[in-house]
């Protein structure tokens, strides 16, 4: 599970998601992970999955400019 720095959980943006398919470039886009607590976000390449982060590193969530 990927957790925010103030602990909160990361969860995908679903509207991010909606959006991304709307426009057909869902194979390409980057994933948006929102903090349930605080509202930070974090953009990570579909490459990348919460399984493959290491539980001991903390997920650094910064918002989106």
């Amino acid at each position: 599970m990927l957790t925010c720095r103030c602990g909160g959980r990361l969860a995908l943006d679903k509207s991010h998601i909606s959006e991304a398919r709307r426009f057909a470039c869902l194979a390409t886009t980057r994933l948006l992970w929102k903090c349930c607590l605080c509202g930070h976000s974090l953009w990570l390449d579909q490459a990348i999955t919460p399984a493959e982060l290491s539980a001991s590193v903390e997920a650094e969530a910064k918002p989106v400019a």
